[in-house]
């Protein structure tokens, strides 16, 4: 009877210990998450920079691009909502690792999150898209369909400083605008390539592409989430 009455408030002090305990790990779980969100690049300075660098772009009220690394996507947004977007499909002609290299390059040791566009080629097109293409693409660019460019792209780069370029392929037939100037730009690639080129090669629905290809003038903001 004696150890009986030590006993049962021993269990007593097990059982509140136990409650106390599930209640500690479920109130960590949400520290835990938080980690998990910023962990995406690594220091919370470069966290808190690269979430600075959005809302700068997205306080503009214009069209900006996002690269988004870790999701494998590519996006366009507009006061930081998504308006086109679309899932990055490394092409068999490029390398599975080029993303790494770009999002290395881009951010120059996680210091930069956002570049202009500084040029953009076109390599090879059809003659003309449906006009139920265009007002998809009017309406994301905010341009009347009669002064948009009627092509359906073929292949097409897009360019940023520190020798970062984008190569868009389509399944598109289409016919070179000019073949002196394309082999120009061939030529200029290969004498960079040597010197820390980062090339990424993807493939793209022709529609998807259409969208881009208007979009992606000199000046376009680019915002780029590197990952890890």
């Amino acid at each position: 009877m004696k150890y009986r009455v030590l006993i049962l408030p021993l269990i007593f002090l097990l059982l509140i210990g136990g409650c106390r305990s599930k209640e500690t790990t479920k109130a960590a779980e949400p520290s835990v998450k938080k980690k998990a969100a910023g962990a995406e690049t690594g220091k919370p300075e470069e966290v808190y920079l690269l979430l600075q660098s959005e809302l700068k772009l997205a306080k503009e009220k214009k069209v900006y691009l996002v690269i988004d690394i870790p999701n494998r996507e590519i996006l366009l947004k507009l006061g930081g909502v998504t308006v086109w977007n679309d899932p990055i499909k490394i092409d068999p002609a490029g390398d599975s690792d080029s993303l790494k290299d770009f999002a290395r390059k881009f951010t120059d040791g996680n210091k930069v999150f956002i570049r202009p566009v500084i040029d953009k080629h076109l390599y090879a097109a059809s003659d003309k898209s449906s006009d139920s293409v265009l007002k998809i693409v009017s309406e994301v660019v905010r341009a009347k369909i009669d002064l948009m460019q009627r092509v359906i792209p073929e292949r097409f780069e897009i360019l940023w400083a520190n020798d970062l370029l984008l190569d868009i392929r389509t399944d598109v037939p289409g016919k070179p605008p000019s073949k002196f100037k394309n082999t120009v730009v061939e030529l200029q690639h290969a004498l960079q390539r040597p010197f820390g080129e980062s090339h990424v090669v993807i493939r793209m629905n022709a529609d998807q592409a259409i969208t881009l290809y208007r979009v992606a003038e000199r000046g376009l903001p680019t915002l780029i989430y590197p990952g890890n």
